[in-house]
């Protein structure tokens, strides 16, 4: 069970998973090992240097592979993908219908942000696909989720998204700081014990199989020695 303090939810159904690898063959056979299924292409996104490839997860749910585009000269998002030894959970996303009230809440909570902000890319088949999101601040390596509200007009990845494998939960070990000091004189530190750590539990042609993110020390507000 996922836990947020900004999100103030338990339950979790994500629009999708981002699994980063350095090279995209790489993040296609990796899961095809695990699931049984081989990704189809997704396009580039263009001006960030990064193209993709897409796994059904079920109904408005998949898992997208990303890598830097050897086409693009730049690479301007999730720039940690180049130094990635293996494909690991670097971000995930869930469905807003309404970004610039959940941008609001945040803002009267104090929560540092971006967005939302407009992004689209071009299907292999010719569909341009269009969308908005707004990430936190500080996402703690991807462990903590952005959202995203796809244009009413546009199609949603999943639909034609290759596979028939399952998403099944989404867990963080761990602890994070995700709201601003309960008041003044305090600082975020680490703490020890478990770290935290994001874990997607996923079933493909093999059985359950599991996704992780990178692992980061635990941490939490303490008060400010004299």
């Amino acid at each position: 069970m996922f836990r947020s303090e900004v999100m103030g939810v338990e339950a979790i159904q994500p629009d999708h998973i981002i699994l980063g690898c350095r090279e995209l063959d790489q993040g296609i056979a990796f899961m095809e090992k695990l699931c049984g299924y081989t990704a189809a292409s997704g396009g580039p996104h263009p001006g960030r240097g990064t193209r993709n490839a897409l796994l059904k997860l079920g109904e408005r749910c998949y898992l997208e592979i990303l890598a830097p585009d050897p086409a693009q000269s730049d690479l301007s998002w999730h720039k940690e993908l180049l130094h990635l030894t293996e494909p690991l959970v670097i971000g995930w996303a869930v469905e807003s219908n309404n970004l610039d009230r959940y941008a609001a809440g945040l803002r009267e909570k104090g929560v540092a942000f971006a967005g939302p902000t407009a992004g689209s890319r071009t299907t292999p088949g010719g569909k341009i696909l269009r969308w908005r999101t707004l990430t936190l601040e500080n996402d703690k390596e991807g462990i903590l989720p952005f959202h995203i509200e796809w244009a009413e007009d546009s199609p949603h990845p999943s639909a034609d998204a290759p596979g028939a494998c399952l998403f099944e939960r989404v867990s963080q070990t761990g602890q994070l700081v995700q709201t601003p000091p309960p008041g003044p004189g305090f600082e975020i530190r680490p703490i020890p014990g478990e770290p935290a750590q994001l874990r997607v539990f996923m079933a493909g042609n093999f059985g359950e199989f599991e996704l992780r993110s990178r692992a980061i020390p635990s941490e939490a507000w303490l008060k400010r020695l004299p």
